[in-house]
Order: structure tokens, then sequence, then C-alpha cells
């Protein structure tokens, strides 16, 4: 895969990534903050990690769509999100259709490695992530769960996603928007 980062002259670098401003960011960070979240806002935390997975699932499949086109998308995606591309897994299975969903298994989730050993799922934003990728290519609403997580010890995280109709849809979006002015300071 070619690397194609860019620093943009300034006083402080900036690194992009197909014309977008990317970080890098220790798999450890991102599990302290899901952590430290998860002692202040408790089962919040579940919701609002899915929620900006969606949303950053979505932005990501628009520019690599941009960049790539459709032609062998899922390949080149799950080289870019593997071990030579960012880091966040590798990509064992993924057989999703607009109809009735699916099933993407994972290995070697960022999340589930660095967090170390849970009673119950913790890939809360790569779920939303799935999500959001998926509503982008197959241009339907769905819905995620993890039903294997290598945080529980299983080999691989695996998600199941679930078309949901019109009405689902438009219930959980109001549900996001009131959810999001009740909690804002």
């Amino acid at each position: 895969m070619t690397k194609s980062y860019e620093f943009r002259g300034r006083e402080a670098p900036i690194l992009e990534q197909l014309g977008v401003r990317v970080i890098v960011m220790r798999a450890g960070t991102f599990v302290d903050l899901q952590k430290s979240m998860e002692l202040t806002l408790r089962e919040e935390v579940e919701a609002l990690l899915y929620e900006a997975g969606i949303k950053a699932g979505r932005s990501s499949t628009k520019v690599l769509l941009r960049e790539w086109g459709k032609k062998d998308f899922m390949r080149r995606w799950a080289e870019f999100y593997s071990s030579d591309g960012c880091g966040w897994f590798k990509l064992e299975k993924a057989e999703v259709e607009p109809e009735k969903g699916g099933v993407v298994r994972i290995s070697g989730s960022f999340i589930a490695e660095e967090y170390g050993r849970s009673e119950k799922p913790v890939c809360h934003f790569l779920c939303g992530f799935l999500v959001g990728v998926f509503q982008e290519l197959l241009g339907v609403e769905l819905t995620c769960e993890e039903t294997k997580c290598a945080a529980m010890g299983e080999q691989y995280c695996e998600f199941k996603l679930e078309r949901c109709d019109t009405d689902l849809a438009n219930h959980n979006q109001i549900k996001r928007q009131t959810s999001a002015k009740s909690s804002r300071y």
C-alpha cells in the first residue's frame, strides 16, 4: 500500500492523508480516554462512542470513496485499516447486504487488545464505525451489536449489523438529538 502522508508548512506541522488532516494516537491513549469516560459517564459512554463511530465511519468512507471509487473498495478498505495502513484491525470477514445486514469479523482490534480483560464487549466506537461505513456504502440505515469481543477472551471481535426500518431510524435520530441537548453544559 502506498503511503500518502504530507506535512503542510506552518508553525506546527499538520499531517494529512488523502487530503484530510489526521493525527497519530497511541491505541492506549484512546482506551485511556474510553476508560476515563466510563468512570464518569458509565453506560452513556457506549452510546457516545457508538455515535462518534458512526460519524467517523461515514466521513472516512466518503473520503475513501472519493479517492478510490467503489471498484475493489472493500479490499482497499481492509488494507487501509490493517496494520499495513493505520493499524486499527485486520478484516477477517465482511458479509453485509442492504436487505438484511450481516456480519463483520475482525482480529487485532486496537481497542480490545489495549483494553484488557472485560466481562462485556468494549469496541463501541468500532461498532458505530462499521455502521457508518456500511450505511455510506449501502445507502440504508443499520444498527450494530458486538456479539464477540477479544477483550472477553474470544479469538476475534464479531459485529452483527441489521437493517433498521425508517421509524426506528427516525426514533433513534430524535433520541440522539434530545440526549445531545440535555447533556450540554
